[in-house]
């Protein structure tokens, strides 16, 4: 395992694309292209202090929050240690997209952003962690996070959106090869029956605030959120706690390179879902091929998903 210094960037043995051009990849193509399940919410926050496992901690909050998936976003901490690697070229145009070597950063580090999904893969709890953060020389670095990290001597602060009504399970993608995570809803008729005595014939149970979903490969991720919003009957939502990668990134103000990066952040807002002329804003942050961290507002309409998007939506309005 690399100590995080930097290493010569592999170079592709194939033609480059521009930022935002959809990649077809060599698996069989699956179907729906967008698996999104309503689900009803509770928010939390987890305190975190130093030297604490993060990968442990997060998949014991399944058992002590008692459901079965946990999307979650990262307000405030440092590391003591991280693991991780990024994106990186693959070995031809069939495979363009993988993964750099490990690395690790042995030191105090500070959050800049991170999210989380948190599940279950072969029936064990499993999280999926992507994170940016900054040395104490002022370098920002970010990645997808990799067991054995651990928190920093201010600990972390985490938000946790436990899902009642989405079980997510964590398994191989026959079209891309990767492990990505699905929503599946789970029998919330059971989870509901036990407190039909306390519930008066004319309530109805809770309706649901928030979905969770699995955006396919090339998929437009703005035209997904709106698409998820349609669906649920949500006329305003927040995107929050979302994670996943795009064929590089197009924002407003500049790019970050194809074939892949992934976002450590990812928020927004949607208005006037139902409306003709919806109005849809996101932002995010990603981590490139390079190693090198970018953020900015996204283009609209130009930026497709690249392996798999865990996007969790709550409504509004």
């Amino acid at each position: 395992m690399s100590n995080g210094a930097e290493t010569t960037l592999q170079q592709p043995t194939f033609p480059l694309k521009a930022p935002g051009t959809a990649v077809v990849h060599a698996g069989q193509r699956q179907n729906p292209r967008i698996v999104a399940v309503p689900t009803r919410c509770t928010e939390h926050v987890l305190e975190l202090p130093a030297g604490a496992d993060l990968f442990s901690a997060l998949e014991a909050s399944l058992t002590d929050f008692a459901v079965p998936g946990i999307m979650a976003e990262f307000i405030s901490g440092e590391f003591g240690h991280i693991d991780y690697l990024h994106p990186a070229y693959g070995p031809d145009t069939e495979h363009p997209m993988s993964f750099t070597e490990a690395f690790s950063v042995d030191s105090s580090t500070t959050l800049r952003h991170a999210s989380a999904t948190i599940g279950l893969r072969e029936g064990t709890p499993f999280c999926h962690i992507h994170a940016s953060w900054t040395g104490a020389d002022g370098e920002t670095k970010g990645g997808h996070l990799l067991p054995g990290t651990l928190t920093g001597p201010a600990g972390l602060r985490i938000r946790l959106f436990a899902l009642h009504d989405a079980r997510l399970i964590s398994e191989v993608d026959p079209e891309t090869g990767f492990s990505a995570f699905a929503p599946n809803p789970t029998d919330r008729i059971g989870d509901m029956s036990e407190s039909t005595e306390t519930r008066k014939p004319s309530e109805s149970p809770d309706p649901a605030d928030a979905v969770v979903s699995r955006i396919r490969p090339g998929e437009i991720l703005d035209e997904a959120v709106l698409a998820v919003c349609r669906t649920a009957g949500f006329d305003s939502a927040e995107v929050v706690a979302s994670l996943g990668s795009t064929t590089g990134a197009v924002f407003a103000d500049g790019t970050a390179p194809w074939p892949a990066v992934e976002f450590t952040h990812l928020s927004g807002a949607v208005i006037g879902a139902r409306n003709s002329t919806p109005r849809i804003t996101l932002s995010g942050e990603v981590v490139d091929v390079a190693g090198e961290v970018s953020y900015g507002t996204l283009k609209p309409q130009a930026n497709p998903v690249a392996v798999t998007f865990e996007l969790f939506v709550r409504r509004t309005a």
